[in-house]
């Protein structure tokens, strides 16, 4: 084909992988090949830990503004993450970042219970003191968490089983600070300051707390709990899930937690047309029922869920019939909401892609950090034009192009070499898709 790129030298090709180690000097492949970020898992590329803030550096400061602030001193019960698309055919609007953005947001927040979060927007240790919050994940899907109750059991799985690196979980920190609290770590006292978090609320309730639940998060055994949860069948956790979350809560209230902001995700496959439109009003309803009117939801959860323009169609009859505050990405319901826009320009291209290659670098390689080689600067000018602008779209034609790049042992890549092996890996998107974009269909410039 003309056009094609050649190898460095008429020798032999080696292995593609080969190639990536000895003269680019990365351990494999930067790049994520799918980008759907998962939570948890150790492949740094597909995990959600290499989550660059300084690309979408704007939304991420505004959704710590008006989700964590909003929840600890505004009252904020319900906020709202959206992602538009590219171009009007894009209603599925998925790979912003959203799943990422708010992993990261968990994160900052259960560090240190909010703190650093506070003091960076330029409130005190006295804030911090009044107002502790601590942050859950969860997420709807099509395979086993297709209910409230399923998607709040996930919640307590992730505070007591997700960890990064070789950092303590939630409930581990959460202990620990309820062992300050009470002065001892006897199993017994801890287990009495949580029931009687649960003796002094004052409203509905759904009864009392899973006892085996409060044993194991007292108790010093960490894997006791997750042992327990293990234990736990998809059918108890989709009819009792709403319990073990009000008892995850008590623990958190007993350790000084005021507020709990759970990030949910996914909320599209909760409206998926393969969900009954009777089970998707029931559940819609729920939300109302156990996180707005019953306690201690009441009191002390704020929950943020993903939003593109496919899920508030199909979720919109019912999430108006549960009176739950609008979703709709309007100027009225600017402080509950905050909209994802594509890469705007070729630097925050470049922010995204060097994370990945930084964390690919052998050791002692001599690289320089942040760079992009063996792409040109000008290569990414090329991936960010080709692309829809999103960073999973960038992403993965990043990979796909080192890949084949790799594979025909390609010293650098430069604009005319990216151009061939994007044609080659993946059809370019047609032109008209393309002066959607440029032509104003969304702004760029504005976000």
């Amino acid at each position: 084909m003309s056009g094609e790129p050649t190898p460095s030298s008429a020798a032999q090709t080696i292995a593609g992988q080969a190639w990536l180690k000895k003269k680019w000097h990365l351990r494999k492949n930067p790049f994520p090949h799918t980008a759907i970020a998962r939570l948890g898992g150790n492949d740094l590329r597909e995990n959600g830990l290499l989550y660059e803030p300084a690309v979408q550096a704007d939304q991420v400061r505004e959704a710590i503004e008006k989700f964590v602030l909003g929840s600890a001193f505004s009252g904020l019960k319900f906020g709202y993450l959206w992602s538009r698309g590219s171009s009007p055919a894009d209603s599925d609007a998925r790979g912003y970042g959203k799943s990422v953005l708010l992993q990261h947001v968990a994160r900052l927040v259960n560090k240190d219970f909010g703190r650093s979060v506070y003091l960076q927007s330029e409130l005190d240790d006295e804030d911090a003191a009044e107002n502790p919050i601590c942050s859950l994940v969860t997420s709807f899907d099509t395979a086993q968490v297709r209910s409230l109750g399923a998607a709040l059991f996930a919640a307590v799985e992730y505070g007591v089983k997700f960890r990064t690196l070789k950092e303590p979980s939630l409930a581990q920190r959460l202990r620990a600070e309820l062992i300050d609290r009470m002065g001892t770590d006897d199993q017994r006292v801890l287990l009495k300051a949580v029931v009687d978090e649960q003796n002094a609320l004052h409203g509905r309730t759904l009864g009392p707390p899973d006892e085996r639940l409060l044993l194991a998060l007292c108790g010093e055994d960490p894997m006791a709990v997750v042992e327990y949860l293990n234990s736990i069948k998809a059918a108890t956790r989709s009819r009792n899930g709403a319990v073990f979350f009000a008892t995850f809560l008590l623990y958190a209230s007993a350790a000084g937690m005021k507020h709990v902001l759970v990030c949910c995700d996914q909320l599209e496959d909760l409206a998926s047309s393969n969900t009954a439109k009777s089970k998707r009003d029931l559940e819609t309803e729920r939300f109302r029922d156990v996180l707005v009117e019953t306690q201690p939801m009441a009191d002390m959860v704020s929950i943020i869920v993903t939003m593109h323009p496919r899920a508030a169609v199909k979720i919109k009859n019912a999430w108006d019939l549960a009176d739950l505050p609008s979703f709709e990405d309007t100027d009225a319901n600017n402080r509950s909401t905050v909209t994802l826009p594509g890469l705007q320009d070729v630097e925050e291209a470049r922010k995204l892609l060097s994370k990945y290659m930084d964390a690919a670098v052998q050791p002692d390689s001599g690289r320089e950090p942040g760079s992009l080689h063996p792409l040109t600067e000008d290569a990414v000018a090329v991936l960010l034009s080709h692309s829809t602008r999103k960073p999973r779209d960038v992403l993965r034609m990043a990979h796909g192009v080192l890949e084949e790049a790799a594979a025909r042992n390609l010293e650098v890549v430069d604009v005319e070499q990216v151009r061939w092996l994007l044609d080659t890996i993946t059809p370019i998107p047609h032109q008209e898709d393309l002066d959607l974009i440029t032509a104003g269909v969304l702004d760029w410039s504005k976000g």
